[in-house]
């Protein structure tokens, strides 16, 4: 009974997560809250009251029939085994839907996320980062959509398992282009979900409150290129209000793509501009896993900037023998220490291994 309330009180109007975790506290049951009319008008006043009121036991059950006939497990804030990280703010969802190895929110997370409409740098670092974080054991966190957000689902999912958060229900699932995308990050151990209801659109309004989510689940953030105007700007927010450490690649100042991330390293985030230095910090230089040597592809550009660090080399030095500009210089070297091409040394000194 008391599950089947709490999820006819997660589909109201006008019903956060902060009023519900406020009814348990209070009557330690939401039957005997829904039973004192009288006490809950003291404590969430008229309006909020009349909205509690309307959740029924018979809709909650409708919504677990549901899930269970299209696939989708159900954790609450009631269950022994709901993410930890989630149970740390009063804000945060009281109701997980969810597809895949929900456990595994419970390791390190890192969230990676950036605008819908990156840069071809800016694909090809969310990738490289998200896929070095997967083959060092962390599950990159991400929201789904396109552009930065799906190239690091694909990134991670390239050597270890990632988690989408959704921000919508599973009955409208967005983008439905990445639907192919999801079903190969449950099938590789990792784990959709989603705090709303099964029937809930993908409406504008529903992405702040995802990326809350994403920050939560995360213990690092790292934006990679991000606009005036941008979720991923929300999610650094709402990571700073929950005492996390936000991460950013620099971009050229020209380019307004990198606008809002740009922004984040004036206000005093962590510049990724170094992938060793980023993961000795985040996850204290874990040792990679052992693997069976593969040979390396390069494009041209990264090809023609190895030949030219076969001495080692001052940075300046490397920006006036190749002639890139700041921005390409950088994301390049960023690529082949990925790889684990060239190696970084005390002074912005850089040689090929």
């Amino acid at each position: 009974m008391e599950r089947e309330i709490l999820l006819s009180l997660n589909s109201l109007r006008g019903v956060g997560p902060r009023t519900i975790r406020t009814m348990y506290d209070k009557f330690g049951s939401f039957r005997e809250a829904l039973k004192n009319r009288t006490e809950l008008l003291k404590l969430l006043g008229p309006k909020r009251t009349q909205a509690v009121l309307q959740a029924s036991a018979e809709e909650g059950e409708r919504e677990l029939e549901e899930a269970k006939r299209m696939g989708i497990r159900i954790k609450t804030f009631l269950d022994e085994d709901f993410p930890s990280k989630l149970q740390t703010f009063s804000n945060l969802p009281v109701v997980i839907y969810y597809k895949g190895d929900l456990s595994i929110l419970d390791g390190k997370t890192v969230a990676v996320v950036g605008t819908r409409y990156p840069s071809e740098d800016a694909k090809t670092l969310a990738y490289n980062i998200s896929k070095e974080l997967a083959r060092r054991g962390v599950v990159v966190v991400s929201g789904g959509a396109y552009g930065i957000d799906t190239h690091a689902h694909r990134g991670a999912l390239e050597s270890g398992r990632t988690a989408v958060v959704l921000g919508s229900g599973f009955a409208y699932t967005y983008p439905k282009e990445n639907r192919g995308l999801f079903s190969n990050v449950v099938e590789k151990g990792g784990v959709i979900l989603s705090e709303f209801p099964l029937k809930t659109k993908p409406l504008q309004g529903n992405f702040p409150a995802r990326n809350r989510v994403i920050s939560a689940l995360s213990d690092v953030v790292v934006v990679v290129q991000a606009p005036a105007k941008s979720g991923a700007l929300i999610t650094a927010s709402w990571a700073l209000d929950q005492g996390k450490d936000v991460w950013v690649v620099p971009f050229s100042p020209l380019d307004r793509r990198a606008y809002g991330s740009n922004k984040l390293l004036y206000d005093g985030a962590k510049p990724l501009y170094d992938l060793d230095i980023f993961m000795e910090e985040v996850i204290g230089a874990l040792p990679l896993p052992m693997a069976s040597p593969k040979p390396v592809d390069l494009n041209e550009l990264e090809a023609f900037l190895l030949q030219t660090l076969r001495e080692p080399l001052h940075i300046d030095e490397i920006a006036y023998r190749t002639g890139l500009n700041p921005t390409r210089l950088y994301s390049t070297l960023l690529n082949l220490q990925m790889k684990g091409l060239i190696q970084e040394l005390p002074g912005k000194i850089y040689r090929a291994l």
